[in-house]
């Protein structure tokens, strides 16, 4: 069976999604997961523009206000999504990937081809929350890359609002050292 290419039906220019980045974030429909209490069911049924007609044109017209590309969703075509990340790196831009995938394992590829700057893994489990929530399953990574090493950094704690409840937990999340890749596989296996 063919894969079906990848179709967007929005896109905003956002602030929270990437710390530190203002991002173009591209809605992209189709999604496989459907997860109980999403806030984008819209994003649920296959239908929109094609994202590899429109990518060019959407960055060219807003090149002098973004710094990095987020992808929101597009697993069930990680071929054609590594190849548009690919497209966003060439033209110098940072890339983020929102997958509701608890397998991390599967964007190996974009590690490999250095054209991920940012992953956000996880289901939404609605009793848990999304990455504001201090008990969401969640996690944001920035991926570090060295000569030969690739390294995950956790910076879910980003999204925590401050107050006395959360700055421990803020603290003790910002100083956790860097893991390898496969460090973290290992980790969200045994959740």
């Amino acid at each position: 069976m063919q894969k079906q290419k990848l179709k967007y039906v929005s896109y905003a220019i956002v602030c929270e999604e990437v710390p530190d980045e203002i991002s173009l974030a591209i809605n992209i429909s189709g999604c496989p997961y459907k997860c109980k209490g999403c806030h984008s069911k819209y994003l649920w049924e296959y239908t929109g523009n094609y994202i590899s007609d429109d990518l060019d044109k959407l960055i060219d017209k807003y090149n002098s206000l973004i710094t990095c590309v987020c992808f929101m969703g597009g697993d069930q075509n990680l071929n054609e999504l590594l190849n548009l990340c690919k497209i966003v790196k060439k033209r110098g831009y940072k890339v983020c990937i929102y997958s509701g995938s608890c397998n991390i394992s599967k964007f190996s590829i974009f590690y490999d081809n250095v054209c991920i700057d940012y992953i956000k893994i996880g289901s939404y489990i609605e009793s848990r929350g999304g990455l504001n929530n201090k008990n969401t399953n969640q996690k944001m990574y920035k991926v570090i890359y060295g000569d030969t090493l690739k390294q995950l950094e956790n910076i879910t704690y980003r999204f925590l609002k401050h107050d006395y409840n959360t700055d421990r937990i803020v603290e003790e999340m910002s100083c956790l050292p860097l893991k390898s890749i496969e460090t973290v596989k290992k980790e969200l296996l045994n959740e």
